[in-house]
């Protein structure tokens, strides 16, 4: 029997039988799997090697840009005007007279980079430099970075954005040049391309603006103060020695621990009194501003130090002979304005200014901005300006554009019904004190206007009036639409009186580019030309300042071939305001003619100024070419100083004159939509016999004026009393006159003016006095009746045999309708007779004859107005189906026109069949906070007579 160690070593024999051939295939599985390991291992390092390769640049390159005497980066980039023929400005520091290329060795030491300087490099920037593959790390986020790879992320890898792939990019690349170039041109290259501030690119460079040697005779002391440089640029010789030189001392710490110095060569080299050149100001530029701008937008295109390194030629849009003159020109009205002596300078633009005699602003200089651009390719062709804050034409913050901003109030009110002949009202009473002063401070009211006449001499009463109509909140959409930015809150429309008043008078801030920009779009017949970039909140509009971007080999990395053209408003609304600002009569009231916007050509012209009058603008323009001038006294200036238009208007004409002395003589035409019609001056109505001046005028088709002029109305007057005729006034007496019906808000204006105004009171001198038995006591005499009515009064007394009642037109009837058949029954304060004046108007007499015994007659006339014709009126905003998004402190402003022959009485608003508010003196409109849902809004208007006339519109408020 087997013993139990027998068993278990059976059993064990057995295991091991059967594990050899396990053991086998498990051997054999985990080497394949070992092998796939490494396969996927090997593929994935291969595809990671391939993404990293991917378009990764050539180190052949690096000659191309830094190599004598070819290399791109030995010449500085520069601007250039439109032409390309002359040099705005290069970036070079202007104690450089041109870059040199200092070698690592070579016959003349002199030129040849120090030692000193290529061991306090390497003992400060990179200690390893001589025994590293080319890079000093194999980390994803490395403290330090080699000389070759800075090199190559400054020259290779400069468009590339921070990533680990960009990582190793930057250490196979450092590897490649300093495996295939070797170390010394490694090094030479690096200290001929870094950076040392103050737009110093390499080591000579730097040696001759800050010590005023070459690259090979710089001391240990200089080389160590430039190798401290390259850590922080701006911490240099010029902008900050002494940080310079206490950074110095640690270069000098480092080369002696890395024992390439003594330490008796370090204390000398510590106490040595270095020379530091003097810094050469920069030659003044011939647009600062203009370059400004073209900065900007060209870091939109390469980055800023990729530009600053050099070889590049910017063309920009500039025209050198409009700039050049732009700024001799602003110069001498600067010295025409402060009574100084200009500088002798051959100017023709100058000879172009006017003479203004009583216009001297004395030690009170102003700035002063100029911007001229194309309006239809939305490039700047001379800029004249600050480049700080506030005397910058492109940057906010910028200046009160005041009065400047009512041609887009005016475009938002043609929007909403108005048109060039509507009537505007310029005079006192309609503000308070302090506002009215402030928009007139002269006090010359003009009373009626055309909105024409009111745009063109910057009369701002009637803008304000239009402002209270239209919203401020839909001007301020109308700026955002137009790109105007203010800098400033919208306006609140649920508080304060006259909402929005503030932004045309004297309060907001806006660039001369922003207002320049918003012009052209009218001169370009209302579309935006310029570039136009996508933002969060829409799109932002911008001049147009570079034309191309090449490098000094010829090849091009930026060509602009047309502008972006953005439709902002339509053809129609933009020749409306064209057609108006390049009116030169409509100036006359108050400009005077000639005057300083007249140039001998059609131009579109504005002024602009701010109730406080220490801005001063003007902007105008043709279809080619807009001018804009913005003069500004700083806000320190005493408050007894202001500046009236011609201060920019002077500057403006002759720049403007200057500008387009070789362009041919355009206008606008205008586009279909628009008709031309005769009105009466200033009503804007269809003219009557009584309109003392009839004038064409422009109007949106369909938006012509329908009825007839209600501000000029025949009288027949008593012209010894000066009364109103009635039918008792001698015939001989009797003279027609016409007078202007003013409103009752304007009579003061109409008494201060002396304009005649009707008179109110009838002659009733020759009126005789009635019988009371034979008398009319109903209708009142002179009263305004229509439809059927009813003549009330006494036909009665002794001798009565009957009574008769006739009516006749006019203060003297030449014939007589009689009011039915004599009637035999006396009467006694009772109905006389009823009278259907359906289809009458005018002036009438009702005469009462009461025949008694004796052939005696007795007779009472009295005078009426009849009037059957009823109002006209015409809802001008909200149109029909109109859609409102809604904004609960946003109020609907609803507008209403209404004309009547005799006037209206009353004008009553029902929303919903509920009625809202009623009216009765004109302008006529009612704010409305809105609703959510679709309304009907229902004008019931009520003339003098009685006569009714009612008319709706539907409209709706959504989300």
């Amino acid at each position: 029997m087997p013993t139990i160690p027998h068993i278990i070593a059976a059993r064990r024999k057995t295991r091991r039988k059967y594990a050899r051939p396990l053991l086998r295939w498990g051997t054999f599985g985990c080497i394949t799997s070992i092998g796939i390991l490494i396969a996927l291992l090997f593929l994935s390092v291969a595809a990671l090697y391939a993404i990293i390769l991917q378009g990764i640049p050539s180190i052949e390159a690096i000659p191309a840009l830094l190599e004598p005497p070819d290399g791109l980066l030995l010449s500085p980039t520069r601007f250039y005007d439109r032409s390309g023929e002359h040099v705005l400005k290069a970036l070079e520091n202007p104690a450089i007279a041109q870059r040199v290329y200092a070698p690592l060795t070579g016959e003349d030491a002199a030129n040849n980079i120090s030692p000193f300087l290529v061991d306090a490099v390497i003992a400060y920037q990179d200690p390893t430099f001589w025994t590293h593959p080319g890079f000093t790390s194999l980390g994803t986020s490395p403290t330090t970075t080699s000389l070759a790879e800075q090199l190559v992320s400054d020259l290779l890898l400069w468009n590339e954005p921070a990533s680990s792939r960009r990582l190793w990019r930057q250490r196979l690349l450092a590897a490649q040049i300093t495996h295939q170039y070797g170390r010394e041109k490694v090094l030479e290259w690096y200290l001929n391309n870094t950076y040392f501030g103050n737009q110093l690119y390499g080591v000579a460079a730097a040696a001759e603006a800050y010590f005023g040697k070459t690259a090979g005779e710089l001391s240990l002391a200089e080389a160590a103060t430039l190798a401290a440089v390259l850590e922080t640029p701006t911490i240099n010789p010029h902008s900050a020695p002494e940080e310079a030189a206490e950074r110095a001392r640690l270069v000098l710490d480092a080369m002696l621990a890395q024992g390439l110095i003594s330490r008796d060569e370090a204390l000398e080299a510590r106490k040595e009194q270095i020379v530091i050149q003097p810094p050469i100001a920069p030659e003044e530029q011939i647009a600062p501003a203009f370059i400004e701008l073209v900065w900007e937008q060209l870091s939109e295109i390469l980055p800023p130090e990729r530009i600053r390194r050099g070889g590049f030629d910017i063309i920009t849009t500039l025209d050198y002979d409009l700039q050049t003159q732009a700024q001799c020109v602003t110069q001498a009205h600067l010295a025409q304005l402060t009574r100084s002596q200009p500088e002798r300078q051959n100017c023709q633009a100058a000879r172009l200014l006017p003479t203004l005699t009583n216009l001297s602003l004395g030690n009170n200089a102003p700035r002063i901005n100029v911007l001229i651009t194309d309006p239809a390719t939305g490039q700047v062709l001379a800029m004249v300006g600050e480049t700080t804050p506030g005397a910058d034409p492109a940057h906010l913050p910028g200046h009160p554009p005041g009065s400047l901003l009512t041609p887009f109030l005016y475009l938002t009110a043609f929007t909403r019904g108005f048109n060039p002949a509507s009537l505007l009202w310029d005079i006192p009473d309609l503000f308070s004190a302090e506002i009215t002063a402030a928009a007139n401070p002269t006090g010359d009211f003009q009373g009626p206007l055309r909105l024409r006449n009111a745009l063109a001499t910057d009369a701002l009463i009637p803008a304000l009036t239009v402002l209270e109509r239209v919203g401020a909140i839909n001007l301020w959409r109308t700026l955002d639409n137009f790109g105007i930015d203010l800098n400033a809150p919208p306006p609140n429309e649920i508080s304060g009186n006259c909402i929005g008043c503030n932004y045309l008078l004297s309060e907001g801030e806006t660039t001369l580019m922003d207002m320049v920009q918003a012009y052209a779009v009218l001169a370009n017949r209302g579309n935006f030309a310029g570039e136009a970039t996508a933002t969060e909140d829409g799109l932002n509009f911008s001049a147009i300042t570079i034309q191309a971007v090449r490098d000094q080999h010829g090849t091009r990395w930026f060509n602009r071939t047309a502008a972006d053209i953005i439709p902002i408003t339509s053809e129609q609304l933009a020749y409306l305001l064209n057609n108006i600002l390049s009116d030169e009569a409509a100036r006359w009231a108050r400009l005077g003619h000639p005057n300083l916007l007249e140039i001998g050509r059609p131009v579109a012209a504005k002024i602009g100024r701010t109730s406080k009058g220490q801005d001063s603008w003007t902007i105008g323009y043709t279809p080619q070419i807009i001018v804009g001038v913005w003069v500004g006294l700083d806000a320190s200036t005493t408050n007894e100083a202001t500046l009236p238009a011609e201060a920019s208007a002077a500057l403006w004409r002759a720049l403007m004159q200057h500008a387009t002395r070789d362009l041919p003589s355009v206008t606008w035409e205008a586009p279909p939509g628009v008709s031309t019609m005769a009105v009466c001056d200033p009503s804007g109505m269809l003219p009557t016999t009584d309109c003392p001046t009839v004038v064409s005028d422009v109007f949106l088709s369909g938006h012509e004026p329908t009825h007839l002029d209600t501000l000029f109305r025949r009288y027949q007057i008593n012209r010894e009393t000066g009364r109103l005729a009635t039918v008792f006034t001698p015939p001989e007496l009797i003279e027609e006159r016409v007078y202007m019906l003013v409103p009752p808000e304007a009579s003061s204006w109409a008494k201060e003016a002396g304009i005649p105004t009707p008179p109110s009171a009838y002659d009733v001198i020759h009126m005789p006095t009635p019988s009371a038995e034979a008398v009319i006591t109903s209708p009142q005499i002179f009263t305004t009746l229509g439809g059927e009515i009813a003549i009330q009064g006494t036909a009665a007394g002794e001798d009565f045999i009957s009574y008769r009642l006739q009516v006749g037109q006019g203060l003297n009837p030449q014939s007589w309708l009689a009011l039915g058949d004599p009637v035999t029954t006396p009467v006694e304060n009772g109905l006389l007779a009823s009278w259907d004046t359906s289809g009458l108007s005018g002036l009438y007499a009702i005469q009462l004859i009461v025949l008694r015994n004796g052939q005696r007659a007795e007779t009472h006339t009295i005078q009426v107005t009849i009037d059957n014709q009823p109002p006209e009126v015409t809802i001008l905003y909200p149109e029909e189906g109109q859609v409102f998004e809604y904004q609960a402190t946003v109020p609907i402003t609803f507008q209403v026109e209404t004309s009547d022959n005799t006037g209206i009485s009353r004008l009553d608003y029902y929303l919903d069949e509920r009625l809202l508010s009623n009216q009765t003196q004109p302008p006529f409109a009612l704010p409305w906070l809105p609703r959510l849902g679709e309304h009907t809004l229902t004008i019931l208007a009520v003339d003098r007579a009685g006569n009714e006339t009612q008319t709706r519109v539907t409209f709706s408020v959504a989300r």
